[in-house]
């Protein structure tokens, strides 16, 4: 059996892309004032491994590394600008987008999100670019 060492460990919020399009204009609002985390529906811990993405919480889910089809830091249709304190100016979201050969699905993550606005996302982008390359 293959060992499993965790190469990151760290708090999420995230969310689906399907659920971030049920979002009104009221989670908008929320998210700009001092100690209002960004829109998010799931709360957790993520885990890295040499396999894949771990996330346990309020909803579990694997990733392998291998349904991973795309990577993207920054906003888009999904997850607007006003989705995070100070309009993303130090945290942007990270889109995993994968599939399972049945189906796709695409989630935003937002890595220790600390309340003046900033989080550790670029981290967990580039070493899951290094992987994925």
């Amino acid at each position: 059996m293959l060992e499993m060492s965790v190469l990151l460990e760290s708090t999420i919020l995230w969310s689906y892309d399907h659920e971030l399009r049920l979002k009104t204009a009221v989670s908008h609002i929320g998210a700009m004032f001092s100690g209002v985390p960004p829109v998010h529906n799931h709360e957790g811990s993520l885990f890295l491994t040499n396999r894949g993405i771990h996330i346990t919480g309020d909803q579990d889910l694997l990733i392998p590394l291998g349904d991973i089809e795309e990577l993207y830091l920054g906003f888009d249709e999904n997850y607007p600008v006003n989705f995070i304190k100070n309009f993303g100016a130090f945290c942007k979201p990270m889109r995993i987008k994968a599939s399972t050969g049945f189906s796709s699905y695409a989630i935003y993550l937002i890595l220790d999100y600390k309340y003046f606005g900033f989080c550790g996302n670029q981290a967990l982008y580039n070493m899951l670019r290094e992987m994925l390359s």
